[in-house]
C-alpha cells in the first residue's frame, strides 16, 4: 500500500513562523496572523482592541467575535499582491494584509493558513506574560516611574521575602514536580522555560496570595488555572472552551 503522510500544523517561536509563513512580522501593523486587528502608533505600535478616541484608527473590536482570518482570504490576498505591481502599489497591499509572498507550505494541501500554525504556549506564556506580569509587580514594567506607581506594585521587602520562602522550600520539592524554584527576586534574568512554567502553575498564587491585592490576585489566577488546563495531555472540548473563557477574563483583567 501507499502511505501518506499528512502534517497536521506547524510550530516554532513567532521570529520563525514569520519567515515560515512569510509575514511582516511582530512589528508591523497587521501582526497577528489569526485575525484581522490593526495596530496604531503610540510610540510603538500596538493592538487595543478600545483604542483611544483621539486616535486616528480607533476602531473597536469586540474581544468575543473578533474579525479571525480564513484560508480563502489568505488565498485572496495573495492574489491581489501577486498581481499588484513591484512599488507603492505592492507595499500598500503587504502593509495591509501583513503578508509579503505566497509561503511554499501552500502548496501542501493539509496545511491551512492560519489554522495549521498553533499558538506555541511555551512562547508565548512562559517567556512572555509571565516575565512581563512579574516585572509590572516589581514596578519595573515603565521607564517612567511615575507610570509604574500602582497598587499592584509590590515593594522590595515583599520581594526580598517572597525570594526568602522560595529558597526555604527548594529541598522540600519532590524531583517529579520538577527542577525546584530559585529565589525570582534574584534569578528572575536568568529563569529558563521550565523555571517560568513551575512559578505560573505551582508557586506563584501561594507565594503572593499575602501580599498582592484582591482583585490582581484573582485577576492573575485566571491566566494560571488558564495555563494549568493548557499542560494537560489530553483536553476535553470543555476545558477548551474554560481556557478561552479564562484567558479573556485575564486579558479583560489587565486592560483594565
Amino acid at each position: 500500500f501507499i502511505l501518506h503522510a499528512a502534517v497536521i500544523n506547524w510550530s516554532g517561536d513567532i521570529p520563525g513562523l514569520t519567515k515560515l509563513m512569510c509575514l511582516t512580522g511582530h512589528n508591523s501593523y497587521q501582526r497577528c496572523r489569526y485575525c484581522n486587528i490593526r495596530g496604531i502608533w503610540s510610540n510603538h505600535i500596538y493592538y487595543p482592541t478600545t483604542p483611544p478616541n483621539n486616535f486616528e484608527n480607533n476602531t473597536t473590536y469586540d474581544i468575543f467575535a473578533l474579525p479571525n482570518q480564513t484560508h480563502e482570504e489568505w488565498q485572496q490576498r495573495l492574489e491581489k499582491i501577486h498581481k499588484s505591481k513591484v512599488g507603492k502599489m505592492r507595499d500598500t497591499l503587504v502593509n495591509k494584509y501583513g503578508i509579503i509572498k505566497r509561503s511554499i507550505l501552500f502548496n501542501l494541501s493539509t496545511t491551512r493558513f492560519p489554522d495549521s500554525f498553533p499558538i506555541d504556549i511555551m512562547y508565548v506564556f512562559y517567556e512572555n506574560v509571565a516575565k512581563y506580569m512579574l516585572i509590572h509587580w516589581m514596578g519595573t514594567f515603565y521607564t517612567n516611574q511615575i507610570l509604574n506607581n500602582e497598587p499592584y506594585v509590590l515593594s522590595k521587602q515583599v520581594w526580598t521575602n517572597i525570594g526568602k520562602k522560595m529558597d526555604q522550600i527548594r529541598k522540600t520539592i519532590p524531583t517529579a514536580l520538577g527542577r525546584p524554584p530559585r529565589n525570582i527576586i534574584l534569578h528572575h534574568h536568568g529563569y529558563k522555560v521550565e523555571e517560568w512554567a513551575g512559578w505560573i502553575t505551582m508557586y506563584s498564587l501561594p507565594l503572593l496570595k499575602d501580599y498582592l491585592p484582591t482583585k490582581y490576585y484573582k485577576g492573575w489566577s485566571f491566566f494560571v488555572q488558564a495555563v494549568q488546563l493548557c499542560q494537560k495531555n489530553v483536553i476535553t472540548m470543555d476545558e477548551l472552551n474554560n481556557i478561552d473563557t479564562l484567558l479573556l477574563k485575564f486579558y479583560i483583567h489587565y486592560e483594565r
